[in-house]
């Protein structure tokens, strides 16, 4: 990282570093592989997907986790420092999300059918017919765990019946979704949104077996904190604001239901040393539930589990 900051990360992810007894090994792990802009392999990365994943905020400041999708090339990168989306909005996408200049913005691509996962933390320079240019602001790969193969097609351009239903609780229809899944996204944001490169939004991958997602009651989910990084910026978003978006794929039939809600983090000292699962969750009470039924343009073609998850 070439800015001369002491640190890569901001209060809320050094605390929760500071809990575990890890924050000066984060710190110089956080200097070596965050950086103001995008290696080359990271730029051609990006620019071969067929979909990319993005947190955005809203008129009120909450963030949201939303798809984008393309043929290869729709994301481009004209120099290391600057990253383009070239797509339409898909079906169920709220209306409200800040893509003006200035405005925050997270990415991460995965690549499903390698496990390749990269991060792009940036802030956007441009938006005009649904062309959103942003400059990076930080710019790290992330591990492969927990993420299914799978191989993805490039969008079809063939007519697809979608519609979307917005709700407040989890219903039979949610329920179904909810319990089949074992890919989600999650979209956090830091507690103040300023210029510092450090306090933006975010969004990342979790993965898991189908039941990954613990359905507490009609407005309450939670899900396990598998073994990472020990980056945990989403944690450390959520430390110091709890407002978080959550996209989850059923990639059989293309839908996406999408939760808005506040996130806690719960420790279950007497499962910590279980492994993968650190006896963690988080638990979101749901504020609104939309489902955009037949939404992918592709169904992609499910390979294998990782091979890191609990009995695989």
């Amino acid at each position: 990282m070439t800015s001369k900051q002491n640190s890569a990360f901001h209060e809320g992810e050094k605390s929760f570093h500071r809990s575990l007894g890890m924050e000066k090994r984060m710190d110089e792990i956080g200097q070596r592989m965050i950086r103001d802009h995008m290696p080359d392999q990271h730029r051609d990365f990006f620019a071969q997907l067929p979909m990319i994943h993005i947190c955005v905020l809203d008129g009120a400041g909450h963030p949201h986790a939303i798809l984008r999708v393309g043929n290869p090339g729709f994301v481009s990168s004209p120099d290391e420092y600057t990253l383009i989306i070239d797509s339409e909005p898909l079906i169920g996408e709220p209306e409200n999300l800040q893509f003006e200049e200035g405005s925050k913005i997270s990415i991460v691509g995965v690549e499903f059918a390698t496990r390749r996962r990269n991060r792009l933390n940036a802030t956007i320079s441009e938006y005009a017919n649904n062309r959103i240019i942003m400059k990076v602001d930080q710019s790290f790969g992330n591990c492969p765990k927990y993420i299914q193969i799978r191989n993805m097609f490039p969008p079809e351009d063939k007519e697809t019946k979608s519609e979307f239903l917005t709700t407040s609780i989890i219903g039979q229809s949610e329920r179904e979704i909810i319990q089949s899944v074992d890919t989600l996204f999650i979209a956090s944001r830091a507690p103040v949104i300023d210029d510092d490169p450090r306090n933006g939004v975010d969004i990342n991958h979790r993965g898991g077996n189908p039941g990954l997602i613990e359905i507490l009651n009609e407005k309450t989910i939670q899900f396990p904190d598998y073994l990472g990084n020990n980056i945990f910026n989403t944690f450390g978003n959520i430390i110091g604001d709890p407002r978080v978006g959550i996209q989850m794929i059923d990639f059989e039939t293309g839908t996406l239901l999408n939760l808005k809600g506040r996130a806690e983090i719960i420790i279950l000292d007497d499962e910590f040393d279980r492994n993968p699962d650190m006896g963690r969750r988080v638990k979101i009470t749901i504020e609104t539930i939309t489902i955009a039924t037949s939404t992918l343009p592709f169904k992609p073609q499910f390979i294998s589990w990782s091979p890191m998850l609990p009995g695989r």
